[in-house]
């Protein structure tokens, strides 16, 4: 089931090249680890929030007619989740600004998108483990799916709630950008959600979620240039940002 972690350590690869000055690889692991433990966390609190396993796990048609679950639940509920390891594992580090490994803003994204591809490998060793039992080769093209699919997701919609975190460093009103991040977040994540679950009925439903995936990759590509002129990041907001 190893091969169920090779999507998001490649797309995290990838975003790690963006990194100009790159991070403690021992608070990384960290936080990839922490991912992996919010989907836990994030699973958990799906099935409570929607009343039990039977209806969690029941069929599509149940969600389609539901919208609004995708966000209030599902949309809402991973995104946070994934933005829980930088809390605790990297911005509490910020009280003690002789520990603080989080000194230029694009730092924001980078650590939203590991713990993001943390949260999508475990998510993955979950979702293909039937494949894999069933067909190595079914797992593997289900795999490529989700690479270019859910974990793309992951990594994206967190990378946007990064450029919030980001951006909060520079205003007053913090947790405004946080939450605003999050929310953003959450709706784009339902969108791609509703999409994939209506796409055999939807005409051009691929063609739908593509579109949204790349819309997505150009706001995060942009943020991240724009990440990396920005200054570095003074004592004052590292402090306030971890309260």
């Amino acid at each position: 089931m190893l091969l169920t972690f090779v999507p998001p350590v490649l797309w995290l690869l990838f975003y790690l090249r963006e990194d100009r000055h790159p991070e403690p690889k021992t608070l990384l692991l960290l936080t990839f680890i922490g991912g992996m433990a919010s989907a836990l966390l994030a699973m958990f609190a799906e099935i409570v929030a929607l009343g039990g396993p039977e209806m969690a796990f029941s069929d599509s048609s149940f969600l389609r007619q539901n919208i609004f679950i995708f966000f209030l639940v599902i949309g809402l509920i991973e995104e946070y989740a994934k933005y829980l390891p930088v809390k605790f594992l990297v911005l509490s580090r910020c009280r003690d600004h002789q520990k603080c490994d989080f000194d230029e803003p694009i730092d924001a994204m980078i650590y939203m998108i590991t713990a993001a591809l943390g949260f999508a490998a475990l998510e993955n060793t979950l979702f293909l483990f039937p494949f894999f039992k069933e067909n190595i080769y079914l797992g593997l093209e289900v795999a490529a799916n989700r690479f270019l699919g859910a974990n793309l997701l992951h990594a994206l919609s967190s990378g946007i709630v990064g450029y919030f975190l980001a951006r909060a460093f520079f205003s007053p009103y913090r947790h405004h950008f946080v939450a605003l991040g999050i929310i953003t977040a959450a709706l784009l994540h339902t969108i791609f959600n509703y999409l994939i679950l209506v796409r055999e009925v939807l005409p051009q439903g691929t063609f739908y979620i593509i579109f949204l995936l790349s819309t997505m990759a150009v706001m995060v590509f942009v943020d991240f240039e724009r990440l990396k002129k920005a200054r570095i990041i003074d004592e004052s907001p590292k402090t306030n940002i971890s309260e």
